[in-house]
């Protein structure tokens, strides 16, 4: 099974690129996606929703930062592309929001590599990612965030992540989803993607569509099927219950420096 830790660490070697451009949209089973292609390519693959909140803070920052780019200015092209080939030296694919914003970039700067989208039903995809919306998108969870190096950029990432669905999908203008945007995210990559480099693949098919994409031999292991909704909240919880021991320690702190404080005044 592939380990989902790698998420937190820079990779180690970073002279290795990406093959494998994962483009499916967020709920369409990209961490088991991220999983399987972890064990074919041997290398660490990129789940950049789950990097952007675990790794080190110039990681989250600079996708906040060229996902706040105006594609019109001049050098956002240019930007864009050097902050993504720095922050993805090592990884041997990459998948999930906000990376497949840049889809037609990361196809520019790998012109060697392929791109597969993953699907899912629309009417359930929406349904599934109502309900994670609910724990990822909760207000509270910026404020109690704020304690912690990376998720204290969580707010920042969400505005960012929005503008940059705007400039994709609707020419910079926001506009409510629905289950019909597979059908944009689809008619997006066609629109950015070589023909003869775009695939769509369902998880639920296993192993065998995805190595013939792939052109490698099946692996003798199961196909990792990951509970993806599960594994958001049981990640959220875990992320929010760090960040609220670190308040406890930090109003602790502050509590016995007053406390020594009070204590030698009275002296």
């Amino acid at each position: 099974m592939a380990d989902m830790s790698v998420q937190r660490l820079k990779p180690a070697d970073p002279s290795r690129t990406l093959k494998v451009i994962g483009a499916g949209y967020s709920r369409t089973a990209t961490v088991s996606f991220t999983m399987a292609l972890q064990i074919l390519l041997k290398g660490p693959v990129c789940h950049s929703g789950t990097a952007s909140v675990a790794r080190e803070e110039a990681f989250i920052k600079d996708l906040i930062k060229i996902m706040n780019l105006n594609p019109s200015e001049p050098s956002a092209a240019e930007i864009t592309k050097k902050v993504l080939a720095k922050q993805l030296a090592g990884y041997v694919g990459v998948t999930d929001c906000p990376c497949i914003l840049f889809s037609g970039e990361l196809a520019e700067i790998y012109p060697e590599s392929i791109v597969i989208c993953t699907t899912r039903d629309p009417e359930k995809w929406w349904a599934s990612l109502q309900e994670t919306a609910k724990t990822v998108l909760n207000p509270w969870l910026v404020v109690v965030f704020q304690s912690m190096p990376s998720l204290r950029y969580f707010g920042k990432w969400v505005e960012a992540l929005r503008h940059r669905h705007a400039v994709v999908y609707n020419n910079g203008e926001w506009y409510e989803c629905g289950p019909d945007h597979l059908e944009k995210h689809y008619a997006y990559l066609k629109s950015v993607i070589p023909k003869d480099r775009l695939f769509f693949f369902s998880v639920k098919d296993g192993w065998e569509p995805l190595c013939k994409i792939l052109d490698l031999p099946i692996p003798d292991e199961p196909f990792p099927f990951a509970n993806d909704k599960e594994a958001v909240k049981v990640f959220v919880a875990k992320l929010a219950k760090q960040a609220l021991m670190r308040w406890v320690a930090l109003f602790a702190g502050v509590g016995g420096l007053a406390a020594s404080a009070f204590w030698l005044w009275r002296k």
